[in-house]
């Protein structure tokens, strides 16, 4: 195996693209500098096939020096016509893994074309789009369930709410007053506090009491939006709900 530290630069790049230089391989395949221009010249017009030639002057020991600059087609070409010794075969490999070490970096480096990225980001959109579907086919059975308890007004009773949740009414009542979202006392106990309304629809109904005056009363439903809020403010997860329909008397028993 070629000791590569010891090597000139084996792979370089300027703005036609990759490229090494018969400097390299010459140290590399160990002959002669003036030998693999003189294989350059002979072979010119096999190398043409696979580009224009291109040489540059470097200095080599105070002195101009004719350098030959080679993509990786003629490089590969022109190491076939030297004599293939254990030296030039493994020169060969390292060449190879330089390409192609070369190319990976020069890949990952420059920006992305709008193609690309166009490409990138419909792939991006269609994962997200995977994705929500499966999580909608996922939950629609317990949306459905969810449905049976909802009245014709669009609103969930506590009850029903406290049961999604895998709690009881009084229980839901009770930590919904101790959340600050459930007033606690009056006549206005366990309907919400003005900044929670929206997720909530108070209904007043009128009551006879035992002495035959009438009174008012009030029932806290809540909306479907609510079901969600009250979730992330209690920190409580909905469990299924049985998909038999619930009959639970409202209010708060405690």
């Amino acid at each position: 195996m070629i000791d590569t530290s010891t090597l000139p630069v084996l792979v370089q790049r300027d703005t036609t693209g990759l490229f090494t230089t018969s400097e390299a391989i010459a140290t590399g395949a160990g002959v002669e500098h003036r030998a693999v221009l003189q294989l350059v010249g002979k072979y010119e017009d096999d190398l043409a096939e696979f580009g224009p030639s291109a040489f540059e002057m470097r200095k080599s020991e105070g002195r101009p020096t004719r350098v030959a600059k080679l993509n990786e087609q003629q490089a590969t070409l022109l190491l076939t016509y030297l004599k293939n010794t254990a030296q030039v075969r493994a020169f060969k490999k390292a060449l190879v893994k330089a390409f192609y070490e070369m190319a990976v970096l020069v890949r990952d480096s420059r920006p992305k074309t709008l193609e690309e990225r166009t490409q990138e980001l419909m792939g991006e959109l269609s994962a997200v789009v995977d994705r929500q579907r499966a999580e909608l086919e996922a939950a629609a059975p317990k949306v459905q369930a969810y449905d049976q308890f909802m009245d014709a007004d669009g609103t969930y009773s506590v009850g029903n709410v406290a049961k999604m949740l895998g709690l009881s009414q009084n229980k839901l009542f009770t930590e919904l007053r101790n959340a600050g979202v459930l007033i606690g006392k009056g006549h206005m106990r366990n309907t919400p506090y003005q900044q929670y309304m929206h997720h909530f629809t108070v209904k007043a109904h009128t009551f006879t009491r035992s002495d035959g005056t009438e009174g008012t009363g009030y029932t806290t439903r809540i909306q479907p939006g609510g079901l969600s809020f009250i979730q992330r403010k209690l920190g409580l997860v909905p469990t299924a709900p049985a998909q038999t329909e619930l009959a639970i008397v409202e209010g708060d028993l405690s």
